[in-house]
């Protein structure tokens, strides 16, 4: 059975079964910490393992070797997420579908579904030197307010699946995965494509951005909109703090104009000869914005990173496709 040691937040998870011990470095990159049974003291056990007759099942214990929670096992992703075990820590920390990226002081949580031009936008942000924060959740620190890094494999869909062979990247960089609610999408780690911030980091309240479709020919942004929905629902107030904007695309198109919109809102030009500040490590009707969106991302130089994988001009330039 594989076990391996993952790192969430500080938290230490020892996990046995599940998944192919080739897969770890492209599913979890920085959390994976061990592998092969050189434990140190885990905070939490997660244990995938077969039932006869009943499928698979996953049993999370603590550090005692308690059972806190027994449920069947469908795969890895929804929300909350199996790994981590949010549903047992759901009084520690808060969940939001959303791509989250920082720049400077900056955070901002692009909200949208998975058909939306999320990773389009974040990718096109990631050229006006944005980092991914996280590819998928935005998850916040209840007792503090922090925004959390959780650097998972980007999902791309939609045109971007016709052209993985055109980007370039090498194999190891690029999965292809498929749900039955949304069909065949590929995964990539962030890393491939842009700067991201170290696990490590504790950051900023994020604005909280909605990607919506509003049939105009330009894109917009808008203060205010509705509140998001938050995992567990008793930390909704949580988020209530958080900035909140709109923002509004043509029904097909915009994500560089809307990536432009963004990057002047949260983080205006500095005046001449001013330092730039570090990065802190600490209307219109509108319905929910489709896959029509493409980008042009335009690729910065960028320097490596000890969890970077570098891919080639050819893949950067490809991610318009997205």
């Amino acid at each position: 059975m594989p076990i391996f040691m993952l790192d969430f937040f500080g938290i230490l998870l020892n996990v046995m079964g599940a998944v192919d011990l080739a897969d770890l470095p492209f599913l979890f990159g920085p959390h994976l910490r061990e592998e092969l049974g050189m434990f140190e003291r885990a905070e939490l056990t997660v244990r995938f393992a077969s039932v006869e007759g009943a499928g698979s099942e996953v049993r999370v214990h603590d550090d005692d070797g308690r059972l806190l929670r027994r449920h069947a096992f469908h795969g890895l992703g929804g929300i909350p997420p199996l790994l981590p075990p949010f549903a047992v820590l759901g009084d520690r920390f808060a969940v939001l579908q959303a791509a989250v990226l920082a720049k400077n002081d900056a955070v901002v949580a692009l909200v949208g579904g998975v058909e939306s031009p999320r990773s389009a936008l974040a990718l096109a942000l990631g050229v006006r030197g944005w980092r991914m924060v996280s590819a998928q959740r935005l998850v916040v620190d209840r007792a503090t307010g922090q925004t959390l890094p959780l650097q998972v494999p980007l999902e791309l869909r939609g045109a971007a699946l016709e052209s993985a062979h055109a980007w370039g990247l090498p194999e190891k960089d690029l999965r292809t995965a498929s749900s039955p609610l949304t069909g065949s999408y590929l995964q990539v780690r962030p890393e491939s494509l842009m700067e991201t911030v170290p696990v490590g980091a504790r950051l900023g309240p994020a604005t909280v951005v909605r990607l919506c479709t509003a049939g105009g020919p330009r894109a917009g942004l808008e203060d205010g909109g509705r509140a998001p929905a938050v995992w567990p629902v008793d930390a909704t107030a949580l988020l209530d703090r958080n900035p909140r904007a709109r923002l509004l695309l043509p029904p097909a198109g915009g994500v560089e104009e809307a990536a432009d919109l963004l990057d002047a809102r949260l983080c205006p030009p500095l005046p001449k000869e001013t330092a730039p500040c570090p990065a802190d490590l600490r209307t219109t009707r509108e319905r929910p914005a489709g896959s029509t969106m493409s980008a042009s991302i335009r690729r910065a130089p960028r320097t490596s990173t000890g969890h970077s994988s570098t891919g080639s001009s050819a893949a950067k330039a490809a991610a318009a496709t997205t």
